[in-house]
This record gives structure tokens, C-alpha cells and sequence, in this order.
């Protein structure tokens, strides 16, 4: 059974993959089995398991946002859980997992990760709690549909 501190550091080389792209040492912290909850909205990704889902994501969303940078603000740790905050910046400049055309936008939300550490001692399971709306809107998909929500939207979170 790991530590909460050996099971933060596994989420920080996580995030450290996403901030660099550099996913040659993804089987040392995820696990075989692995499954992430937010690639089920997609009919490839969702049968994709394991370092090759993680790595997979690394690649469409640094391939969709350039200056990609995940910033750790906290993570609380038990024995198999990994809570995580996050501020998420970039510049979308490239297809977001291939149905949100780039539109040159920043973006900047938050997010709370939820890590589940499996029996080896990887990271087995992802969840995430993000702003979708702010990120949306940043992104262009969401407009405001009356002028006086328009100040509201540019200032929501960011």
C-alpha cells in the first residue's frame, strides 16, 4: 500500500507529463488497468485503457493547446485517493480532440482531479470536476445570449 506522499508525487509526474508532453515514463505511474472517466464522451478514446489512454490524452491536448501549463494549487492524499486542484492555461490553437476547431483563444480554468491509486501502487482511475462553462465560453462554443450576461461570462472565473 503506498503513502499519501508517494501517491501526490504520482499525480505530480501526471501533471508533469501534460506540462512537458513527455510521456516516456507514463508505465512507471499509471497503471495497466487504468481508466479515465473523461475519454467515455468519445467512441474511440472510451475503449482505449491503461498508459496508452494517458498517453493518448497528452498528445490531443497538447496537440490542441500551445503554452499548455497544469498549475498544482493543492492535492490531499489517503492511502488510495489523490484530490487535486488545478489551474489549466493555454492557447487553443489546434482541434480539440477533433470536435472544437481552434479558435486562438486563452484559456484559464480550474478543476479538481479525483486519482484512484490501484494495488500496484499506479494511478488506476481518473475523474475530473472542471468549469466547463467558463472553458467553453473561452473557447468560443458558448456565446451569451442577452447582452447583459456578457460582461458576466468575459469575467466568470477568469
Amino acid at each position: 500500500m503506498s503513502t499519501a506522499a508517494e501517491n501526490i508525487q504520482l499525480v505530480k509526474d501526471a501533471i508533469n507529463a501534460l506540462n512537458t508532453g513527455d510521456t516516456t515514463k507514463v508505465s512507471e505511474f499509471i497503471s495497466p488497468t487504468y481508466f479515465n472517466h473523461e475519454s467515455q464522451m468519445d467512441p474511440v478514446r472510451s475503449k482505449m485503457r491503461g498508459p496508452q489512454e494517458f498517453i493518448d490524452t497528452v498528445i490531443n491536448i497538447r496537440k490542441a493547446f500551445s503554452d499548455l501549463h497544469y498549475d498544482l494549487l493543492e492535492s490531499v492524499a489517503s492511502n488510495e485517493k489523490v484530490v487535486s486542484i488545478v489551474s489549466v492555461m493555454g492557447k487553443h490553437t489546434g482541434n480539440f480532440f477533433s470536435f472544437i476547431p481552434p479558435s486562438g483563444n486563452k484559456i484559464c480554468y480550474r478543476a479538481v482531479h479525483v486519482f484512484t491509486i490501484g494495488n500496484d501502487g499506479k494511478i488506476s482511475e481518473h475523474k475530473a470536476i472542471r468549469d466547463d462553462l467558463a472553458l467553453m465560453y473561452q473557447l468560443g462554443v458558448v456565446k451569451a445570449t442577452t447582452p447583459q450576461y456578457e460582461n458576466f461570462l468575459k469575467g466568470w472565473k477568469g
